[in-house]
């Protein structure tokens, strides 16, 4: 995501320490030929501009922030879709099908540490295909699994919820003596290649059927923001929830938030 504007610089001879207000907005001018109308891309934008440009002035390398006034200015709209999630009750029960599935082959040992991968780390399809097999730490006291950088999101070190812990073990202690000519953590062939979108789909359905489940978005978003719920719930800030998540702006966790206090406010 950051690129993009990166290139929009270079292209046009400034820099990131260079850049102001009137680069910001024509960029903004030649995103809206691409984005759908009603949509926040130019909000998120803005705000990871703002964030990066913040850490500029505070390492000295700007001394102002040409983002700062124009995000102030700036409205998120109110009619945002609620975010999909597993309410507390449903989220224990998915987490009791990773923790008891009896799984006869490599493959459904394979689908079952996807699920509870997205489950108990809150990371997106797209960086769980990315994983290499030594970005699963499972020693130690604090069991984690490494994130690389994968487009506006942060890189990250997360933590592991302790449900997950087992089948990830197993799976890994499979994974590391497969014959395979690549190291991604999760294959989809015997020739190495990595999981496709539609299959770690597949897996997350099948693992929501087998715990009496359904939901409006049966994808890897919604374990992820089940994840970031369970987080809030016990008790961490946006800022902490949003770290794990490996997102630049709390507006995800504010809304995941919300669901909780609303949740709160029906049941008291």
């Amino acid at each position: 995501m950051f690129s993009r504007f990166n290139d929009y610089l270079s292209a046009r001879r400034h820099s990131v320490v260079s850049f102001g207000s009137d680069q910001i907005q024509d960029f903004f001018d030649e995103l809206e030929r691409d984005c759908q109308p009603g949509t926040t891309t130019r909000l998120r934008y803005l705000k990871l501009v703002d964030r990066f440009s913040r850490h500029l002035v505070a390492i000295s390398l700007r001394t102002e922030n040409p983002a700062a006034e124009m995000l102030a200015r700036e409205h998120w709209p109110e009619d945002e879709p609620t975010p999909v999630y597993l309410s507390e009750q449903d989220d224990k029960r998915l987490q009791a099908v990773c923790v008891s599935a009896s799984c006869e082959s490599v493959k459904e040992l394979r689908n079952t540490a996807i699920v509870a991968l997205f489950l108990g780390s809150g990371i997106t399809a797209a960086e769980l295909s990315l994983l290499r097999v030594q970005d699963l730490d499972l020693d130690g006291n604090r069991p984690s699994v490494m994130v690389e950088k994968h487009g506006p999101r942060l890189a990250r070190r997360v933590p592991l919820d302790g449900f997950a812990l087992d089948v990830l073990r197993a799976y890994h202690d499979v994974r590391v003596e497969l014959t395979c000519p690549t190291d991604w953590l999760f294959v989809a062939t015997s020739g190495g290649k990595p999981m496709k979108p539609d299959t770690l789909l597949k897996c997350v359905r099948a693992a929501l059927q087998r715990a009496g489940l359904s939901a409006a978005d049966e994808s890897p978003r919604l374990l992820r923001n089940t994840y970031g719920r369970r987080h809030i719930a016990a008790g961490k800030t946006n800022e902490q929830v949003s770290n794990l998540l490996g997102l630049s702006s709390h507006r995800t966790v504010t809304r995941l938030r919300q669901t909780l206090e609303f949740s709160l406010s029906i049941k008291g």
